[in-house]
């Protein structure tokens, strides 16, 4: 590890890499040549490492995403909404996703998602989408190395950083937790944050805007970020982000959202105390039921948990991992307890966040003790923790894969390609995400008897589309928790299409 320059600006000084070697001047001709060779020769070594651990990630985490889908273990609820609705977008139609009830852009403004529909149209598979989820979570390695070289001027350190990033837990979860357009996010943001560095404005500019079409409170990302750029680096450009990224958030919020859905948005029940205005009033009138509540349902351990996947490192000088601050905010005072747990999409941006807030950390260090002590510590928190909550191959976790029996798998492979194409199907949970590129798929015992349906009015109520469902695909026999008496209402209206491995495809009989 080279010593490299101390910085003399604390604020990422652009200087050239002290640590590589330089092209002799004295070299002309044929040896200048060969000299530039062996310099590429040697850079590329030095990367070897990093292009291994972002392989890696990449390999072993398609693979627990396959494997999971393949063995019917994946969560099929979200995965499905968002393989239902790129279908839906991909082939033209209005994207109401029937899985759910709700306009796939009332529920979440992620018109992200229409720039990838063209990709969706080639592997329009939920593997695709699990595939591409593990791809945009492993890229801000990138920029992350790229940072680290420049400004910390150590390839060890810089890869440390690299390993920090992908080891995290909150990546690691995410990754794991079916698919959402939060995967988006992390790339984005971390592209926005290099931009920022950098100042390159148009990259900037542009992640922004991406950053703001990925979901209706992007602004909580892009607002510090913001206001980071106007304090260090461009003022007008830092405050036209800020106030850019408010309006868009009141559009997308009071207007978008309600328009499509009829109503305010499906989640705006998650703030606690009445929304902003109550919890304002609750925290001048009543702080300690205020702090009480922070203090409940495992918020401080979820605290806790965030800043150890990094080792605390990012406090030395926290300013670019408080980029991150609103979201984790937002997550700890929502009344919805996934969102304080780091096991779901909600974390997963932080990953990058961190990671860049210990680059930042680390490049003020004036020593190379303090800069080496700093990446080990984060280095131990990244592996501690992913040990403990992550899934590397050492990690505790491990996949579900036993929702449906090993020997159920073929014969449920060949019920569902008895489904004609397009046909409206209820299947049990577990086998939504298998056969929903279709126009209409429902999760029984919806729409015969719905739940977690529309805007959740409707539960337990037969829906008028019960009428125009053709098959169903349910486990046999049904037990308690499959709704029987659901099936035994209707069961004179469908036939038996053929039953293999503990399930049956029905199809509706015609009318007569």
């Amino acid at each position: 590890m080279s010593a490299g320059r101390s910085s003399t600006n604390k604020y990422f000084v652009d200087e050239p890499f002290s640590d590589l070697p330089e092209l002799p001047n004295v070299i002309e001709g044929g040896l200048r040549e060969g000299a530039r060779r062996s310099w590429h020769s040697f850079y590329q070594r030095r990367n070897i490492v990093v292009i291994l651990l972002v392989v890696a990630y990449v390999a072993w985490f398609v693979h627990l995403n396959l494997e999971s889908y393949y063995t019917y273990g994946e969560p099929p609820f979200d995965l499905s909404i968002f393989d239902q609705g790129m279908w839906l977008i991909s082939h033209f139609h209005v994207p109401f996703v029937t899985i759910m009830g709700r306009n796939l852009f009332g529920d979440h403004a992620s018109f992200v998602l229409y720039l990838f529909a063209p990709f969706f149209r080639l592997f329009p598979e939920p593997q695709g989408l699990l595939v591409l989820q593990t791809l945009l979570l492993a890229a801000p390695a990138i920029p992350i190395y790229i940072l680290a070289r420049k400004y910390i001027k150590s390839t060890v350190i810089a890869t440390a950083l690299v390993a920090i990033y992908l080891l995290s837990p909150l990546l690691q979860q995410g990754n794991l937790d079916q698919f959402h357009p939060e995967a988006f996010q992390v790339l984005i943001m971390s592209l926005a944050i290099y931009a920022a560095i950098e100042s390159k404005s148009a990259l900037l500019i542009v992640m922004v805007a991406l950053s703001l079409m990925v979901k209706e409170d992007a602004v909580l990302l892009v607002v510090p970020l913001g206001v980071w750029v106007a304090a260090r680096r461009d003022r007008r450009l830092g405050l036209s982000i800020v106030v850019g990224s408010v309006v868009w958030a009141m559009i997308d919020n009071w207007l978008i959202i309600p328009g499509i859905l009829g109503s305010s948005s499906f989640y705006s029940s998650y703030l606690p105390f009445g929304g902003v205005t109550g919890i304002i009033s609750t925290l001048f009138h009543r702080p300690g039921q205020l702090f009480s509540y922070l203090g409940s349902q495992g918020r401080p351990f979820y605290l806790w948990q965030i800043a150890s996947t990094v080792g605390f490192v990012f406090l030395f000088s926290p300013e670019i991992a408080a980029i991150g601050v609103l979201l984790v905010v937002e997550n700890e005072i929502s009344n919805f307890g996934y969102m304080h747990q780091i096991l779901y999409q909600y974390s997963i941006v932080l990953a990058p966040i961190l990671a860049l807030g210990v680059l930042y950390a680390i490049a003020q260090q004036s020593t190379l003790w303090r800069r080496n002590a700093l990446a080990i510590v984060a280095l131990t928190g990244a592996v501690w923790t992913c040990t403990l909550w992550g899934y590397a191959p050492f990690s505790d976790n491990s996949i579900q894969t036993q929702t449906v029996a090993p020997s159920s798998i073929g014969a449920l492979n060949t019920l569902e390609k008895k489904i004609p194409p397009n046909a409206v199907v209820s299947a049990w949970y577990p086998l939504v995400s298998h056969v929903d590129n279709r126009s209409q798929i429902y999760v029984w015992p919806t729409p015969f008897y719905a739940e977690d349906w529309g805007r959740g009015t409707d539960t337990g109520a037969r829906l008028r589309v019960a009428s125009q469902v053709q098959y169903l695909l349910l486990p046999v026999p049904l037990t308690p928790g499959t709704d029987p008496n659901v099936f035994k209402r209707i069961s004179s209206d469908f036939r038996l299409v053929k039953s293999r491995g503990g399930f049956a495809l029905y199809e509706k009989t015609a009318s007569p």
